[in-house]
Protein backbone atom coordinates (compact mmCIF):
# COMPACT_ATOMS: atom_id res chain seq x y z
CA UNK A 1 0.00 0.00 0.00
CA UNK A 2 1.51 3.33 -1.07
CA UNK A 3 1.27 5.62 1.91
CA UNK A 4 2.62 8.91 0.54
CA UNK A 5 0.61 11.90 1.71
CA UNK A 6 -0.46 12.87 -1.80
CA UNK A 7 -1.63 9.33 -2.54
CA UNK A 8 -3.71 9.35 0.64
CA UNK A 9 -5.23 12.70 -0.29
CA UNK A 10 -6.02 11.45 -3.79
CA UNK A 11 -7.69 8.31 -2.43
CA UNK A 12 -9.82 10.33 -0.04
CA UNK A 13 -10.85 12.71 -2.81
CA UNK A 14 -11.92 9.77 -4.95
CA UNK A 15 -13.83 8.33 -2.00
CA UNK A 16 -15.83 11.54 -1.55
CA UNK A 17 -16.44 11.73 -5.29
CA UNK A 18 -17.80 8.15 -5.09
CA UNK A 19 -15.24 7.02 -7.66
CA UNK A 20 -13.81 3.52 -7.78
CA UNK A 21 -10.91 3.24 -5.32
CA UNK A 22 -10.25 -0.46 -6.05
CA UNK A 23 -11.01 -1.41 -2.44
CA UNK A 24 -12.48 0.28 0.62
CA UNK A 25 -10.30 2.94 2.21
CA UNK A 26 -9.04 2.07 5.69
CA UNK A 27 -8.14 3.94 8.85
CA UNK A 28 -7.42 2.47 12.27
CA UNK A 29 -7.70 3.07 15.98
CA UNK A 30 -5.30 0.89 17.96
CA UNK A 31 -7.13 0.09 21.18
CA UNK A 32 -7.73 -2.93 23.35
CA UNK A 33 -11.37 -2.07 24.00
CA UNK A 34 -14.05 0.56 23.36
CA UNK A 35 -13.57 2.30 26.73
CA UNK A 36 -11.64 5.15 25.15
CA UNK A 37 -11.37 7.22 28.33
CA UNK A 38 -9.03 4.57 29.75
CA UNK A 39 -6.62 4.88 26.84
CA UNK A 40 -5.43 8.26 28.13
CA UNK A 41 -3.03 7.70 31.03
CA UNK A 42 -3.64 11.31 32.07
CA UNK A 43 -7.35 10.61 32.65
CA UNK A 44 -7.09 7.37 34.59
CA UNK A 45 -6.82 9.01 38.00
CA UNK A 46 -10.21 10.66 37.34
CA UNK A 47 -11.99 7.34 36.74
CA UNK A 48 -13.08 6.95 40.35
CA UNK A 49 -16.77 5.89 40.36
CA UNK A 50 -19.04 8.61 41.68
CA UNK A 51 -16.51 11.44 41.43
CA UNK A 52 -18.07 14.65 40.11
CA UNK A 53 -15.79 16.03 37.37
CA UNK A 54 -15.23 19.75 36.95
CA UNK A 55 -13.33 21.40 34.08
CA UNK A 56 -10.34 22.45 36.18
CA UNK A 57 -9.68 18.77 36.93
CA UNK A 58 -8.63 18.25 33.30
CA UNK A 59 -4.96 19.20 32.93
CA UNK A 60 -4.67 19.77 29.19
CA UNK A 61 -0.87 19.90 29.19
CA UNK A 62 -0.72 16.51 30.92
CA UNK A 63 -2.76 14.96 28.10
CA UNK A 64 -0.25 15.92 25.41
CA UNK A 65 2.02 12.94 26.07
CA UNK A 66 -0.92 10.61 25.41
CA UNK A 67 -1.67 12.31 22.10
CA UNK A 68 1.97 12.17 21.03
CA UNK A 69 2.11 8.46 21.88
CA UNK A 70 -1.06 7.74 19.88
CA UNK A 71 0.19 9.72 16.90
CA UNK A 72 3.56 7.94 16.82
CA UNK A 73 1.85 4.55 17.13
CA UNK A 74 -0.40 5.42 14.17
CA UNK A 75 2.65 5.86 11.94
CA UNK A 76 3.33 2.12 12.21
CA UNK A 77 -0.07 1.29 10.68
CA UNK A 78 -0.23 0.95 6.88
CA UNK A 79 -3.47 2.90 6.59
CA UNK A 80 -5.09 5.35 4.20
CA UNK A 81 -6.27 7.65 6.96
CA UNK A 82 -4.38 10.30 8.88
CA UNK A 83 -4.55 10.05 12.66
CA UNK A 84 -6.72 12.92 13.95
CA UNK A 85 -6.27 14.53 17.37
CA UNK A 86 -9.52 15.55 19.09
CA UNK A 87 -10.38 17.17 22.41
CA UNK A 88 -10.52 14.36 24.99
CA UNK A 89 -12.98 11.91 23.48
CA UNK A 90 -14.10 10.45 26.80
CA UNK A 91 -15.81 13.60 28.05
CA UNK A 92 -19.55 14.31 27.41
CA UNK A 93 -18.69 17.82 26.26
CA UNK A 94 -22.04 19.10 25.07
CA UNK A 95 -23.89 17.82 28.11
CA UNK A 96 -21.35 19.52 30.37
CA UNK A 97 -21.63 22.82 28.50
CA UNK A 98 -25.42 22.66 28.85
CA UNK A 99 -25.27 22.35 32.63
CA UNK A 100 -25.38 18.59 33.25
CA UNK A 101 -23.27 17.24 36.10
CA UNK A 102 -20.46 14.98 34.85
CA UNK A 103 -19.70 11.90 36.93
CA UNK A 104 -16.90 9.35 36.64
CA UNK A 105 -17.61 5.66 36.24
CA UNK A 106 -15.03 2.89 36.37
CA UNK A 107 -14.35 3.07 32.62
CA UNK A 108 -16.01 6.25 31.36
CA UNK A 109 -17.65 9.56 32.20
CA UNK A 110 -21.41 10.09 32.10
CA UNK A 111 -23.79 13.01 32.53
CA UNK A 112 -26.74 13.31 34.87
CA UNK A 113 -30.01 15.01 33.88
CA UNK A 114 -30.32 18.54 35.20
CA UNK A 115 -33.61 17.85 36.99
CA UNK A 116 -35.51 20.08 34.57
CA UNK A 117 -38.86 18.93 33.18
CA UNK A 118 -40.33 19.90 29.83
CA UNK A 119 -42.53 22.35 31.75
CA UNK A 120 -39.64 23.97 33.65
CA UNK A 121 -37.00 23.83 30.92
CA UNK A 122 -36.42 27.35 29.65
CA UNK A 123 -34.66 28.43 26.49
CA UNK A 124 -31.33 26.68 25.98
CA UNK A 125 -28.47 29.01 25.19
CA UNK A 126 -24.74 28.30 25.18
CA UNK A 127 -22.81 30.65 27.48
CA UNK A 128 -19.80 31.98 25.56
CA UNK A 129 -17.61 31.98 28.67
CA UNK A 130 -18.81 28.60 29.96
CA UNK A 131 -15.88 26.87 31.75
CA UNK A 132 -16.49 23.59 29.92
CA UNK A 133 -16.50 25.35 26.56
CA UNK A 134 -13.26 27.11 27.51
CA UNK A 135 -11.70 23.75 28.47
CA UNK A 136 -12.80 22.24 25.15
CA UNK A 137 -11.21 25.11 23.25
CA UNK A 138 -8.08 24.87 25.41
CA UNK A 139 -7.70 21.28 24.16
CA UNK A 140 -8.20 22.48 20.58
CA UNK A 141 -5.49 25.14 20.90
CA UNK A 142 -3.02 22.79 22.57
CA UNK A 143 -3.54 20.06 19.97
CA UNK A 144 -3.13 22.51 17.11
CA UNK A 145 0.20 23.61 18.64
CA UNK A 146 1.29 20.00 19.28
CA UNK A 147 0.50 19.04 15.70
CA UNK A 148 2.79 21.63 14.09
CA UNK A 149 1.39 20.40 10.79
CA UNK A 150 2.13 16.71 11.49
CA UNK A 151 -1.49 15.59 11.90
CA UNK A 152 -4.97 17.12 11.62
CA UNK A 153 -7.09 18.24 14.55
CA UNK A 154 -10.80 17.48 14.40
CA UNK A 155 -14.11 17.02 16.16
CA UNK A 156 -14.47 14.39 18.91
CA UNK A 157 -17.62 12.47 19.74
CA UNK A 158 -20.29 15.11 20.33
CA UNK A 159 -24.02 14.71 20.89
CA UNK A 160 -26.87 15.29 18.49
CA UNK A 161 -30.00 17.31 19.32
CA UNK A 162 -32.02 14.33 20.57
CA UNK A 163 -29.08 13.13 22.69
CA UNK A 164 -28.71 16.58 24.26
CA UNK A 165 -32.43 16.87 25.00
CA UNK A 166 -32.39 13.39 26.53
CA UNK A 167 -29.39 14.38 28.64
CA UNK A 168 -31.18 17.45 30.00
CA UNK A 169 -34.56 15.84 30.73
CA UNK A 170 -33.73 12.15 31.01
CA UNK A 171 -34.31 9.77 28.12
CA UNK A 172 -37.74 8.44 29.08
CA UNK A 173 -38.95 11.94 29.95
CA UNK A 174 -37.72 13.17 26.57
CA UNK A 175 -39.92 10.65 24.72
CA UNK A 176 -43.03 11.70 26.67
CA UNK A 177 -42.16 15.37 26.19
CA UNK A 178 -41.88 14.98 22.41
CA UNK A 179 -45.27 13.26 22.31
CA UNK A 180 -47.03 15.65 24.72
CA UNK A 181 -45.38 19.01 23.91
CA UNK A 182 -44.02 18.69 20.38
CA UNK A 183 -43.89 22.43 19.69
CA UNK A 184 -41.80 23.20 22.77
CA UNK A 185 -39.55 20.20 22.07
CA UNK A 186 -39.09 21.29 18.47
CA UNK A 187 -37.96 24.73 19.65
CA UNK A 188 -35.59 23.21 22.22
CA UNK A 189 -34.11 20.83 19.65
CA UNK A 190 -33.32 23.75 17.35
CA UNK A 191 -31.76 25.69 20.24
CA UNK A 192 -29.60 22.66 21.05
CA UNK A 193 -28.64 22.41 17.38
CA UNK A 194 -27.54 26.04 17.47
CA UNK A 195 -25.47 25.39 20.60
CA UNK A 196 -23.67 22.46 18.95
CA UNK A 197 -23.00 24.49 15.81
CA UNK A 198 -21.61 27.37 17.87
CA UNK A 199 -19.17 25.01 19.61
CA UNK A 200 -18.10 23.63 16.24
CA UNK A 201 -17.72 27.14 14.80
CA UNK A 202 -15.38 28.20 17.60
CA UNK A 203 -13.48 24.90 17.40
CA UNK A 204 -13.02 25.22 13.63
CA UNK A 205 -11.72 28.78 13.96
CA UNK A 206 -8.80 27.45 15.99
CA UNK A 207 -7.71 24.49 13.88
CA UNK A 208 -5.65 24.63 10.72
CA UNK A 209 -6.10 23.03 7.33
CA UNK A 210 -4.19 19.81 6.79
CA UNK A 211 -2.90 19.50 3.21
CA UNK A 212 -5.68 21.70 1.97
CA UNK A 213 -8.53 20.03 3.83
CA UNK A 214 -9.98 19.08 7.19
CA UNK A 215 -10.63 15.74 8.91
CA UNK A 216 -13.50 14.04 10.68
CA UNK A 217 -12.19 13.17 14.12
CA UNK A 218 -12.81 9.70 15.59
CA UNK A 219 -13.15 8.24 12.07
CA UNK A 220 -9.93 9.77 10.69
CA UNK A 221 -11.53 10.57 7.34
CA UNK A 222 -9.84 13.45 5.49
CA UNK A 223 -12.11 15.79 3.53
CA UNK A 224 -11.20 18.30 0.77
CA UNK A 225 -13.16 21.05 2.58
CA UNK A 226 -15.00 22.00 5.78
CA UNK A 227 -16.54 19.00 7.50
CA UNK A 228 -18.84 18.05 10.34
CA UNK A 229 -20.35 14.86 11.69
CA UNK A 230 -23.12 14.37 14.21
CA UNK A 231 -25.23 11.70 15.80
CA UNK A 232 -28.82 11.08 16.86
CA UNK A 233 -28.44 8.00 19.04
CA UNK A 234 -31.73 8.64 20.86
CA UNK A 235 -33.56 8.45 17.56
CA UNK A 236 -33.69 4.75 18.50
CA UNK A 237 -36.40 5.66 21.05
CA UNK A 238 -38.62 7.38 18.50
CA UNK A 239 -40.37 6.39 15.26
CA UNK A 240 -39.70 7.14 11.59
CA UNK A 241 -42.46 9.77 11.67
CA UNK A 242 -41.10 11.50 14.78
CA UNK A 243 -37.58 11.44 13.30
CA UNK A 244 -38.85 13.10 10.15
CA UNK A 245 -40.87 15.71 12.04
CA UNK A 246 -38.53 16.50 14.95
CA UNK A 247 -34.94 15.50 14.16
CA UNK A 248 -34.40 15.57 10.42
CA UNK A 249 -34.88 19.38 10.24
CA UNK A 250 -32.09 19.76 12.82
CA UNK A 251 -29.81 17.55 10.76
CA UNK A 252 -30.50 19.62 7.68
CA UNK A 253 -29.47 22.75 9.58
CA UNK A 254 -26.25 21.05 10.77
CA UNK A 255 -25.30 19.96 7.25
CA UNK A 256 -26.12 23.28 5.60
CA UNK A 257 -22.92 25.12 6.52
CA UNK A 258 -20.42 22.38 5.68
CA UNK A 259 -18.98 20.88 2.50
CA UNK A 260 -18.61 17.31 3.81
CA UNK A 261 -21.07 15.84 6.27
CA UNK A 262 -21.74 12.53 8.00
CA UNK A 263 -24.07 11.08 10.60
CA UNK A 264 -23.12 8.33 13.04
CA UNK A 265 -25.63 5.47 13.24
CA UNK A 266 -26.19 2.36 15.31
CA UNK A 267 -28.16 -0.63 13.96
CA UNK A 268 -30.88 0.16 16.51
CA UNK A 269 -31.65 3.28 14.42
CA UNK A 270 -31.68 1.62 11.00
CA UNK A 271 -35.36 2.54 10.65
CA UNK A 272 -34.32 6.16 9.98
CA UNK A 273 -32.04 5.25 7.05
CA UNK A 274 -34.68 6.00 4.42
CA UNK A 275 -35.14 9.47 5.90
CA UNK A 276 -31.38 10.05 5.96
CA UNK A 277 -31.04 9.03 2.31
CA UNK A 278 -33.48 11.82 1.41
CA UNK A 279 -31.26 14.50 3.02
CA UNK A 280 -29.49 16.20 0.13
CA UNK A 281 -26.95 17.91 2.38
CA UNK A 282 -25.81 14.66 4.00
CA UNK A 283 -22.89 13.04 2.16
CA UNK A 284 -22.08 10.02 4.32
CA UNK A 285 -23.68 7.63 6.77
CA UNK A 286 -21.38 5.99 9.31
CA UNK A 287 -22.56 2.64 10.70
CA UNK A 288 -21.18 1.06 13.87
CA UNK A 289 -20.62 -2.64 14.16
CA UNK A 290 -21.72 -2.78 17.78
CA UNK A 291 -20.45 -5.23 20.38
CA UNK A 292 -23.15 -7.87 20.64
CA UNK A 293 -24.93 -6.36 17.62
CA UNK A 294 -25.51 -7.73 14.12
CA UNK A 295 -22.59 -8.88 11.99
CA UNK A 296 -21.68 -7.18 8.74
CA UNK A 297 -23.45 -9.99 6.85
CA UNK A 298 -26.62 -9.40 8.86
CA UNK A 299 -26.46 -5.66 8.12
CA UNK A 300 -25.55 -6.10 4.46
CA UNK A 301 -28.95 -5.26 2.97
CA UNK A 302 -29.00 -1.90 4.78
CA UNK A 303 -25.35 -1.20 3.91
CA UNK A 304 -25.99 -1.87 0.22
CA UNK A 305 -29.00 0.42 0.33
CA UNK A 306 -26.91 3.19 1.88
CA UNK A 307 -23.99 2.98 -0.55
CA UNK A 308 -26.30 3.21 -3.55
CA UNK A 309 -27.07 6.82 -2.52
CA UNK A 310 -24.48 7.98 0.01
CA UNK A 311 -20.91 7.37 1.03
CA UNK A 312 -20.63 4.63 3.64
CA UNK A 313 -18.26 4.60 6.62
CA UNK A 314 -18.10 1.40 8.68
CA UNK A 315 -16.59 1.47 12.18
CA UNK A 316 -15.81 -1.32 14.58
CA UNK A 317 -13.88 -4.43 15.55
CA UNK A 318 -14.12 -6.35 12.29
CA UNK A 319 -13.11 -9.98 11.92
CA UNK A 320 -12.01 -11.82 8.81
CA UNK A 321 -15.57 -12.94 8.04
CA UNK A 322 -16.80 -9.34 8.16
CA UNK A 323 -14.05 -8.20 5.80
CA UNK A 324 -14.81 -11.04 3.38
CA UNK A 325 -18.48 -9.96 3.29
CA UNK A 326 -17.43 -6.38 2.58
CA UNK A 327 -15.09 -7.39 -0.24
CA UNK A 328 -17.66 -9.69 -1.83
CA UNK A 329 -20.88 -7.70 -1.42
CA UNK A 330 -20.06 -3.99 -1.36
CA UNK A 331 -18.78 -1.86 -4.26
CA UNK A 332 -15.19 -0.61 -4.42
CA UNK A 333 -16.19 3.03 -4.46
CA UNK A 334 -17.69 5.17 -1.69
CA UNK A 335 -16.83 2.73 1.12
CA UNK A 336 -14.53 3.53 4.04
CA UNK A 337 -13.60 1.21 6.92
CA UNK A 338 -12.42 2.36 10.32
CA UNK A 339 -10.94 -0.64 12.11
CA UNK A 340 -10.55 -0.88 15.87
CA UNK A 341 -7.67 -3.30 16.46
CA UNK A 342 -5.93 -4.30 19.67
CA UNK A 343 -2.41 -4.04 18.21
CA UNK A 344 -0.50 -2.54 15.31
CA UNK A 345 0.26 -6.03 13.98
CA UNK A 346 -3.42 -7.03 13.93
CA UNK A 347 -4.32 -3.71 12.32
CA UNK A 348 -1.82 -4.28 9.52
CA UNK A 349 -2.98 -7.89 9.05
CA UNK A 350 -6.59 -6.76 8.66
CA UNK A 351 -5.55 -4.03 6.22
CA UNK A 352 -3.76 -6.63 4.09
CA UNK A 353 -7.00 -8.64 4.01
CA UNK A 354 -8.94 -5.55 2.85
CA UNK A 355 -6.26 -4.97 0.21
CA UNK A 356 -6.44 -8.57 -0.98
CA UNK A 357 -2.79 -9.21 -0.09
CA UNK A 358 -3.24 -11.76 2.69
Amino acid sequence: MDNSVQDKIDRHTRFWNREDTGRPLVSVTVAGDFFFSRHYQSARHLLQPGTVITPEMLDVDAFMADYERMFLESLDVEQDGFWVATPFTGMPWMEAMLGCEIVAMENSFVSRPTGATIESQTEVRLQHDDPWLEKFLEFTRALTALSAGRFPVGEPIMRGPSDMLGALLGQEAMVYAILQQPDKCRALLHQLTDAFLEVMRRHNELIEDFHGGRSMGFYNVWTPGRCIWYQEDLSALLSPTLFRQMLRPCGEVICRGYDYTAIHLHPSSFFIVDGLLQMDGLQAIEVNKDVGGPSVSEMMGVLQNIVERKNLILWGDFDEEDLASIREQLPTGGVYLHLVADSVSRANRLIRIVSGHH
